[in-house]
């Protein structure tokens, strides 16, 4: 479908009790060829039409409002399950947009952004395409029914397997890493992410056999590929913290890297900040130890977390990766941009590479590009892949 035909399919709602506004949008909205507008000057009102089962693929929320704010109206939005997407609009100072953002954010309510009034047809026009351009895992995350015996079975079949998704060079455009991330090819189920089965795996005392068979799979791909492509490629591999209370883990990982001819100067091990520190002197030993022996440490989701600086100055990390939710805001958001640029400085400083992850839209990629981020990673390069599939892909970028 062109765009054109997007918007022109497009059924929106714009929740604002100020007229202006309502004249202003709609004439925007017509610009771009969306004619199915409708306004509401009541949040109350706005609520019963969904909760009546209309169907909107965009609402547009005023924060304040007479009868009931917005914040009360994304509450309410996440009570019904709204499948929609959501702009937010306010007079309000940003921080106060960024906030409900998150907010609605950790109630599974897609924000396409958080726009201080008065809002411009290029602001409209940038947030609409976000809408189009954006992907959706294609994934299955109902795991209410999965138990224990499927996933250990699961383990032993090889149906955890690694897919791939590729980091390139903001300097030269050419592919310089690339992450592996776990999915279960689900017999019945299809591809079902991490999310599904990862915090069962951690609390159950399997995510260390899960690691294994990722590492197992992962290198023996990854020697296919550095026999075909060369070894200039870097291999970066999600670590669970969980797992590092195995002492014996550099070891572990060390010998796999051998055993499949892998330097371990090629291969990053990626650590989620906000789980890092929890028993500090036996992380520590374990990640100075794969440091030693050549291994990149790299922190995730940098920002995220509440002891990000500390971490920084404890542990010998080697990259930082910038959180997608920065990098999706701040082509339009002061403050996300302020942090992204404060984190590339710290990184530089401390000698660490810098990956821009959510990498959306080519705006972003101007963004991190302009920030001076080394390595971009999002769905704008390409969605995460299985090996098959990811060797197609990069024949295609070195035939480009």
């Amino acid at each position: 479908m062109t765009l054109k035909k997007q918007y022109e399919a497009l059924n929106v709602l714009v929740i604002d009790d100020d007229d202006f506004i309502h004249d202003m949008l709609t004439h925007e909205f017509n610009q771009l060829g969306v004619e199915n507008i409708q306004v509401e000057i009541s949040g109350v009102n706005a609520l019963k039409r969904i909760k009546n089962g209309e169907c909107f693929d965009l609402i547009i929320i005023d924060l304040i409002m007479p009868d009931m704010d917005g914040v009360e109206v994304l509450r309410h939005l996440s009570e019904y399950s709204f499948k929609g997407a959501v702009i937010l609009l306010s007079g309000q100072d940003q921080r106060i947009l960024d906030t409900t953002a998150a907010l609605a954010g950790a109630q599974h309510i897609r924000v396409l952004g958080a726009i201080p009034k008065p809002i411009t047809i290029e602001v409209l026009t940038q947030k609409l395409n976000r809408l189009f351009e954006e992907k959706v895992p294609v994934f299955n995350p109902i795991t209410k029914d999965i138990c224990l015996e499927e996933l250990k079975e699961a383990i032993a079949h090889d149906e955890i397997i690694p897919f791939y998704q590729p980091q390139l060079d903001f300097s030269t455009g050419q592919l310089k890493s690339i992450e592996v991330l776990a999915r279960w090819a689900h017999p019945r189920r299809g591809i079902i992410g991490p999310a599904s089965f990862i915090t069962m795996a951690e609390e159950t005392g399997m995510i260390d056999a899960i690691t294994r068979s990722i590492f197992r799979q992962a290198l023996k791909q990854f020697k296919e590929l550095s026999n075909i492509y060369g070894d200039k490629l870097n291999l970066s591999i999600n670590l669970s913290t969980d797992s590092l209370c195995a002492i014996d883990l550099p070891e572990q990982i060390e010998d796999l890297a051998n055993i499949h001819g892998i330097p371990c100067n090629n291969i990053t091990l990626e650590l989620t900040e906000s789980r890092l520190i929890q028993n500090l002197v036996s992380t520590l030993d374990v990640l100075l130890r794969l440091r030693l022996k050549g291994f990149g440490l790299s922190i995730d989701d940098f920002g995220t977390g509440y002891s990000s600086l500390e971490q920084l100055k404890k542990i010998p990390f080697t990259e930082l990766k910038i959180d997608r939710q920065f990098i999706s805001d701040a082509t339009n958001n002061k403050t996300s941009k302020a942090i992204i640029e404060s984190s590339v400085s710290l990184a530089k400083t401390l000698s660490m590479h810098i990956v821009a992850e959510g990498v959306e839209t080519q705006a972003d990629w101007d963004l991190a590009r302009d920030l001076k981020c080394d390595l971009a990673q999002g769905y704008f390069i390409s969605k995460p892949l299985p090996f098959k599939d990811f060797v197609h892909w990069l024949n295609n970028q070195l035939t480009r």
